[in-house]
């Protein structure tokens, strides 16, 4: 049995037609709705739904908002109360195929070496189209498979080695939960988790796929069109340069940062223009006195924009 893990946060119009797509889903699971402390009528709209459905849905519901990673660690840990043999994180901005899951378990019982899996991720808005297939992380860096194409470019291929899987849409065995119980870091607040996930997986030997024909649609940015997109731009570099550091020796940390300048300054040109060296000696300094980007430091930037206010 999968446990699949829905994270809610003011977001029932999206979480209500994943469960309409799941209430499709052939396979033996079950849902459980993590409410990341909605202060709308989330819970309202999503009880009434479970109501009168057929899922199986167990509703989590949280005081406050843990961030990404702290919700779903909290769900992963309430749902292994029900033992199942494996997880899916699945984002509530997506919408599945009927044998999306069934194929993912056919894969990870036919083989067994992998204890990480994901499917095949379209956009939404244009089914065709592939978003991401996983990825490879190498030298500190992330580049998606098959990003962007055409979903035929994968035709023939039964499943893609992988070595980064986003949150997205994470299937894993319980091998990989940590001795706490959780599966994400919680030293980012928004962001980064994946990314974490997939460097401690890597060091710990445990090898990744994705499962091709498993399809599922995402309405990708649902949830970051809503911020700052400067200070988004701010909290994804700083979010990673803290990763690197705590995950790296000084040296590979160092020559990181050199070889990622192009791209670091790039990025901060398109998002605060002439000030954008500025920022880059503030990130510098924030990444070497921060360890962990939490609650307050996430929404000075991208909510309330008042980060870099003296």
């Amino acid at each position: 049995m999968t446990a699949v893990i829905l994270l809610n946060w003011n977001g029932a119009e999206d979480t209500l037609a994943c469960l309409e797509s799941l209430s499709e889903a052939r396979g033996d699971f079950f849902v459980v709705i993590a409410d990341n402390g909605s202060q709308d009528d989330s819970l309202e709209r999503i009880n009434s739904y479970i109501a009168g459905s057929s899922l199986d849905v167990k509703v989590l519901e949280m005081e406050r908002n843990y961030g990404f990673a702290g919700g779903n660690n909290k769900a992963v840990k309430f749902a292994s109360r029900f033992n199942p043999d494996s997880y899916l994180l699945l984002n509530n901005d997506t919408e599945v195929t009927p044998d999306f899951l069934e194929k993912l378990n056919q894969f990870a019982l036919k083989h067994k070496e992998f204890n990480i899996l994901t499917p095949r991720i379209n956009y939404y808005y244009d089914k065709n189209r592939i978003w991401n297939c996983g990825g490879i992380l190498r030298c500190g860096f992330r580049k998606y498979k098959f990003a962007g194409c055409d979903d035929k470019g994968v035709d023939g291929k039964e499943y893609l080695k992988i070595s980064f899987v986003t949150g997205c849409a994470l299937y894993f065995k319980p091998v990989v939960l940590e001795q706490d119980g959780s599966v994400l870091t919680e030293r980012f607040f928004f962001g980064e988790e994946d990314f974490d996930f997939s460097m401690r997986m890597k060091r710990r030997g445990l090898e990744m796929a994705c499962v091709t024909d498993s399809v599922i649609y995402h309405k990708v940015g649902s949830a970051g069109n809503r911020m700052d997109k400067s200070g988004k731009v701010y909290l994804h570099l700083l979010n990673r340069y803290i990763d690197i550091r705590l995950n790296s020796g000084i040296l590979f940390s160092l020559i990181w940062r050199m070889v990622s300048f192009p791209l670091t300054m790039r990025s901060l040109k398109k998002a605060f223009g002439t000030e954008a060296m500025g920022k880059y000696h503030r990130l510098l300094s924030d990444m070497r006195s921060m360890d962990s980007v939490d609650r307050s430091v996430f929404e000075s930037l991208v909510i309330k924009g008042d980060y870099f206010n003296e």
